[in-house]
């Protein structure tokens, strides 16, 4: 079992940091700025810019365990969530359908993380949630559309489609070319959290987006990624000033 939980709750989202380190040198220096974001924070670390991973791929997963251990002893007190992004959703790197799940189960056998995010697309997704559910790991099932923002429908089908595939939270990111875009993304996600039975993770991307990074729990969202560092997407606004934003709308409520 993990030793942390990640705890989402759209009436107080969780802010995540992205620890976007390609070496252990980095490791270490992301972990201490992490290390000062808000209170109650999570980290999710991407282990797909990790050099070895980035080197031409197929690397040991020991590798990233080891890796993990460092981070995981950097950061006592912080849920970790676990991300190898294939270029497939817009990450750094690739590996063999195979070595992706072997990835995610030796990452979640560890129980340092307090989840693991699994693309739902990926060929072997499935697979990849029972490994993780296995070692009685959560799973956040992703989307990610760097390009356009689909119809709201197609949306909420999505992440209806994570949910029963066995995720224990659905994500999706998408990619805005007008406020019309922006709203879509926030109805679809208004429409599935009224029958959604697990958090949802939702969000715009871009400076366009950047309201859903911040008012996202008022239509279900129950998380946002914000920055103590580099960020890992567009759009991603500083943690502080988040945690800010976020602490204003909750005393309006």
């Amino acid at each position: 079992m993990p030793r942390h939980q990640l705890r989402l709750d759209a009436s107080s989202p969780t802010i995540i940091v992205p620890i976007t380190a390609r070496d252990l040198t980095e490791l270490d220096q992301s972990a201490a700025a992490s290390a000062a974001a808000p209170a109650g924070a999570a980290a999710e670390w991407r282990v797909d810019l990790f050099t070895p991973f980035t080197d031409g791929g197929g690397a040991d997963p020991a590798q990233a365990v080891a890796a993990l251990e460092r981070l995981a002893g950097l950061l006592p007190d912080t849920p970790i969530l676990a991300t190898f992004r294939t270029t497939a959703e817009g990450g750094s790197a690739e590996i063999a359908a195979d070595s992706y799940v072997a990835l995610i189960d030796a990452l979640a056998a560890t129980g340092l993380v307090a989840a693991v995010d699994v693309e739902y697309r990926h060929p072997e997704a499935g697979r990849a949630i029972a490994a993780a559910h296995r070692h009685g790991v959560p799973v956040v099932a992703s989307n990610h559309d760097f390009d356009a923002t689909p119809p709201t429908e197609e949306i909420v089908a999505r992440l209806e489609a994570m949910e029963t595939a066995g995720a224990d939270v659905a994500k999706i990111a998408v990619m805005p070319h007008s406020a019309a875009d922006v709203v879509s993304l926030l109805d679809a996600t208004e429409r599935r959290y009224r029958r959604a039975r697990i958090p949802l993770i939702t969000m715009s991307m871009g400076a366009l987006g950047a309201v859903t990074r911040i008012g996202g729990g008022a239509f279900g969202s129950a998380a946002t990624f914000a920055t103590v560092g580099a960020a890992s997407a567009p759009g991603q606004l500083p943690a502080d000033g988040v945690r800010g934003a976020l602490d204003l709308l909750h005393r309006g409520r």
